[in-house]
């Protein structure tokens, strides 16, 4: 198959390494505002990470702090919105996973367009103004949010999920300090690594794959593959000691660079099929069991060197003990049905190398326990 004509676009300055966080009271500092916003997911904050961040804002800056529950919807979201405006927020600053970085685009771009954050679903109305400056700081090795240009709502009700995209929304900079992953306990340290992993390996899989984006993909998934299982090994002692923050660093850079991928190149399947809101199973948990099944939908059609790096994560789910099914009782009947008619109004789906009808989709979901 051609490929299409490709652009690789990278708006968002990433200062990346161990100790980094360090930079960011001058950062804030180089953008002259007086009044700063801290959208942290909750998580986060009770864990004492936040404490790290808030300690190296700069002196003489006023500080409004906003906490955000896991998968927040058009309510809070919005909720957020108003103390920002309340409070004359003049940047923002995101704190934690794809939750709290979303939200945080989310403000900074609501606190310059009136429309409530739905109005701007992708399809919808176009965004008047750019957002206020904004930073990321992510503290799991998953989402890839700080370098994205979209923020995704959990709105109850619908099918799926609620996105919003445009170029203005990826974050101005954004500072990868592996310390922030230290305290991580197996579960969300896994989710979220398996999450990046799918962003990596289905960019391999993208109609609008590049040179960039698989040199991109494809590190960023070996290094997943190769990282995770010492990761896990490390909570609760080599992690929260310090001495594991190679191995940390190692991954969170590994996570931005798959979204870098992925956020170029578009996703697909494994995407689509997740984004549908009755199925209450953790995001990369879900990711993480529909990738193998959707690598070997894709096999014929990728490179063999696609094909080895799929075929690594079978033992490295072993190694780390990871069951790729949804296991009997926490997904409900009919949940195949919801995912792929979640999938169909996804622009992922048709993003797909090869193109796969529902009937496709039901057989690949079979096999991993939805029916």
């Amino acid at each position: 198959m051609t490929k299409r004509n490709s652009t690789f676009h990278v708006p968002t300055r990433v200062v990346a390494g161990i100790g980094s966080l360090d930079a960011l009271s001058d950062a804030i500092l180089s953008f002259g505002v007086t009044t700063v916003g801290v959208v942290a997911d909750r998580g986060v904050a009770e864990a004492g990470v936040l404490d790290q961040v808030t300690d190296v804002l700069p002196d003489g800056i006023a500080v409004t702090t906003m906490h955000i529950d896991p998968d927040p919807g058009v309510a809070a979201t919005e909720q957020s919105c108003r103390t920002a405006r309340e409070a004359g927020i003049e940047l923002v600053v995101g704190v934690g996973g794809g939750s709290a970085l979303g939200v945080a685009k989310a403000v900074a771009l609501r606190l310059r367009n009136e429309k409530t954050i739905d109005a701007y679903e992708v399809g919808a109305d176009p965004i008047s103004h750019a957002p206020v400056p904004s930073i990321a700081i992510p503290t799991t090795a998953g989402s890839g949010s700080e370098v994205s240009r979209t923020l995704v709502l959990h709105e109850p009700g619908r099918s799926r999920e609620l996105i919003v995209t445009d170029e203005r929304l990826a974050p101005n900079l954004a500072f990868l300090d592996g310390r922030l992953l230290r305290s991580l306990p197996v579960r969300p340290l896994t989710y979220a690594a398996l999450d990046a992993l799918s962003h990596a390996m289905e960019s391999l899989w993208s109609r609008n794959s590049s040179f960039a984006t698989e040199a991109l993909a494809m590190s960023a998934a070996r290094t997943i593959v190769a990282k995770l299982p010492a990761a896990l090994a490390g909570v609760g002692d080599l992690n929260g000691s310090g001495d594991n923050d190679e191995v940390l660093q190692d991954l969170l850079e590994a996570s931005c660079a798959a979204n870098l991928a992925c956020g170029n190149s578009g996703l697909t399947l494994v995407h689509s099929l997740s984004s549908a809101i009755g199925i209450h199973v953790e995001h990369g948990h879900q990711n993480g069991i529909l990738l193998p099944a959707v690598a070997r939908f894709n096999a014929a059609e990728v490179r063999p060197e696609v094909a080895a790096l799929a075929a690594d994560i079978t033992p490295m789910y072993e190694q780390i003990g990871f069951r790729p099914e949804f296991r009997h009782g926490t997904i409900p009947d009919g949940a195949a049905e919801m995912m792929i008619e979640a999938a169909a109004s996804h622009p992922a789906r048709h993003n797909n190398l090869k193109l796969a009808t529902d009937d496709d989709l039901r057989t690949l979901l079979a096999t991993v326990g939805a029916h």
